[in-house]
């Protein structure tokens, strides 16, 4: 994926003011058609990709399963080289390689040139694509093939996996925060690079006091790190979507998470211009007023305070003295 769609300069050509032309909004029309120009080959080159990609008139992609599929190649290498280090260290030895959507394939030849892979598609046509391609690798069993609803799939002792699994996927975005949210979860999970929409990316990356900053932000700090990698524009993409993307990478750390503690944040933000003194009246585990003003005072917060003002150990101090305060009555 790559940081941002690449900017094009257009040449500038000086007319003669004696033959009646006006420079300025001459070159504005150029710049425009030249910019036109290129918005109509980078989308030509992207029809002629899948065209390529499938061996057939044009692959039609299909709007239910939010299909868009990913064709720069430049930020398809950036996505490659993004997995952490210490991750590809572990990788095929303790730790399997996972992709979720393998579109049409052009990440997972990417993946597939240095790891093994399992690959989840709930397109049969895809699959089917895939199976033409890959067929050595599958043979070999360094690509295994699963026509699955990754929403589903749920293993015995783990959600996409019973060991441990490192994530790489651009998820359909109708689909990415559940995916997400079962990943954290799942204690399997090592860390996860994936591309999103943009405004999901950056709720699960925004740091306190920032505009993004919510209920996700936290609870993805709850299970470890996670940062902002890049964005990634539209034009990336056929069909382009209506919105821009994001990548961003998640590791496993020391986790706090618990579901008390997600169940204090949805409250804490359940209405986020409000006060979270007013938010968390309507929590359960408050019983009545002074209960919730003895858990602020313990915790030095002003009553004024807004949710997105504090941070991941001011929520988990105030669930351990909520839990105090009901086991000493």
């Amino acid at each position: 994926m790559q940081d941002t769609p690449k900017s094009y300069i257009t040449k500038s050509f000086a007319l003669p003011h004696a033959l009646g032309f006006n420079a300025k909004s001459m070159h504005h029309k150029q710049e425009l058609g030249t910019n036109t120009q290129l918005q109509q080959t980078r989308k030509h080159a992207a029809k002629k990709h899948i065209k390529m990609q499938n061996n057939e008139p044009q692959f039609h992609h299909k709007k239910s399963l939010g299909q868009h599929f990913l064709h720069d190649s430049v930020i398809l290498d950036r996505i490659f080289q993004s997995i952490p280090s210490d991750i590809v260290k572990q990788i095929d030895n303790n730790v399997q390689l996972i992709e979720v959507g393998i579109g049409l394939g052009d990440l997972t030849k990417r993946l597939l040139s240095k790891y093994s892979l399992l690959a989840y598609e709930i397109d049969y046509a895809l699959i089917a694509q895939a199976q033409k391609n890959y067929h050595t690798e599958i043979e070999t069993k360094r690509l295994q093939l699963v026509q699955a609803d990754a929403l589903k799939v749920q293993h015995s002792d783990g959600y996409l996996l019973n060991s441990d699994y490192f994530l790489v996927s651009n998820l359909p975005y109708y689909i990415a925060t559940a995916i997400i949210l079962k990943a954290l979860k799942d204690t399997h999970c090592k860390g996860f690079l994936v591309m999103t929409q943009k405004e999901v990316a950056q709720k699960f990356c925004a740091k306190q006091k920032e505009s993004a900053y919510c209920s996700l932000s936290i609870l993805a700090q709850s299970f470890g790190d996670v940062s902002y990698l890049f964005s990634v524009p539209k034009e990336a993409f056929n069909p382009p979507p209506k919105v821009e993307s994001a990548v961003f990478c998640f590791k496993r750390g020391e986790c706090c998470y618990t579901q008390d503690l997600e169940t204090l944040l949805h409250f804490a933000f359940l209405a986020p211009r409000k006060k979270l003194f007013t938010n968390l009246m309507q929590w359960d585990k408050i019983e009545n007023k002074a209960m919730l003003t003895q858990i602020f005072q313990a915790v030095q917060l002003d009553n004024d305070v807004r949710a997105h003002e504090i941070g991941l150990q001011t929520y988990c101090d105030m669930l351990r003295i909520c839990n105090a305060i009901k086991k000493d009555k």
